[in-house]
């Protein structure tokens, strides 16, 4: 695929909601340490704004002077250098495509599952991708071995009795080991732009899950989520089964969320899937209730005429427009890009996905 020179930030909402937060307090109620952390934050901000590390520095310090447990400050020490950490890590590759891949530590290097997972990883490597996994043994190895260490990430996570880093990533600059599975599952879904699923346990159904759910609820981007099998096998096929007749048929879940899931039989098919969602759609965002969809080029007017024909549930106020740039969008280096502009009814994230796939057509 042409991988467009830039991408949007990635962010677990990724910028879907544009404010600042009303919750927590910019002063700590001390005026001399506010003027010294307004001081501190405008001289020293570097590049970002200075009202985001004023936040940072007055949440810090209330947690200081606040009752809690010396314990609570360090979980929250340890969490912001995490995730500082990893940003580093990601930040010289931020404009390259990547692909999640989850699967299960115990499966040995003689399973189909371990094959197709080795092959999908070499081919999404060859066209373009950089492919994340949690830097373990078993599939996330297969991952990795298929992708090479060029193109492959490791997010360990450091557990007493197990999972090592594999000899893939294992002292590679793009390997790093997380104290928290929460930041860790943070950056598998804050930094990629597909998930792939290989056959796993409590672990990969725990991030599956919850990638699922954060979607549906619009807290993380839309993108492909694929399931893949190896041929012959029907791990994911009963899995869905099961999604279907006990979560589905009990009303549970919408009938449309399970538009958010691809159910996949080979690497080549799994690839063309994460492949044609980005053949023209880039990106979007959120300012209020309107959202803008980002493309890579321009769809012909009939198409649009049919879009609001199959999706007025998304537009309740009819006010679709295609426009060739927009000079006011939030990240300057996008403006430049062909857009779709209309107000969104909420709730519905598997049918926006259903538009995604209508404008790739």
């Amino acid at each position: 695929m042409k991988h467009p020179e830039i991408l949007a930030a990635r962010d677990i909402n990724s910028r879907a909601e544009r404010h600042g937060s009303v919750s927590i307090p910019v002063n700590t109620g001390n005026p001399v340490l506010d003027a010294n952390l307004y001081d501190l934050a405008h001289r020293f901000c570097g590049s970002h704004h200075p009202d985001t590390l004023l936040q940072m520095l007055s949440t810090t310090m209330n947690a200081a002077l606040s009752p809690i447990e010396e314990h609570d400050l360090e979980i929250m020490n340890r969490t912001i250098d995490e995730m500082f950490a990893a940003d580093k890590m990601f930040m010289p590759y931020r404009n390259v495509r990547k692909v999640t891949c989850f699967g299960s530590a115990r499966i040995q290097s003689d399973d189909p599952s371990y094959r197709i997972a080795r092959e999908f990883s070499a081919l999404a490597a060859k066209n373009g991708y950089m492919v994340i996994t949690g830097g373990g043994p078993g599939l996330m190895q297969a991952c990795n071995e298929g992708a090479t260490e060029h193109s492959s990430f490791g997010l360990n996570i450091t557990l007493p009795y197990e999972q090592h880093a594999n000899p893939v990533v294992d002292g590679s600059e793009k390997m790093m080991n997380f104290y928290y599975f929460f930041t860790r599952k943070l950056n598998f879904l804050k930094q990629t732009d597909a998930l792939v699923a290989f056959p796993g346990g409590f672990g990969t159904m725990d991030e599956i899950f919850e990638t699922i759910t954060l979607m549906q609820t619009g807290k993380s981007t839309i993108f492909p989520i694929v399931l893949l099998d190896p041929p012959g096998e029907t791990f994911w096929a009963r899995w869905v089964n099961f999604i279907e007749k006990e979560l589905l048929d009990a009303g549970l879940i919408s009938r449309s969320d399970m538009k958010l899931l691809y159910v996949s039989k080979s690497a080549e098919d799994a690839y063309m899937h994460i492949n044609r969602f980005y053949s023209r759609f880039h990106s979007y965002y959120f300012e209020g209730d309107t959202i803008t969809i980002r493309m890579m080029e321009e769809i012909l007017e009939q198409r649009m005429g049919w879009i609001c024909q199959d999706f007025p549930d998304l537009m309740p106020s009819k006010d679709m427009v295609q426009l060739p740039s927009d000079e006011h969008d939030p990240e300057p280096l996008l403006a430049g890009l062909p857009r779709l502009h209309f107000t969104f009814k909420r709730g519905d994230y598997a049918r926006l996905r259903e538009l995604i796939d209508y404008i790739n057509v």
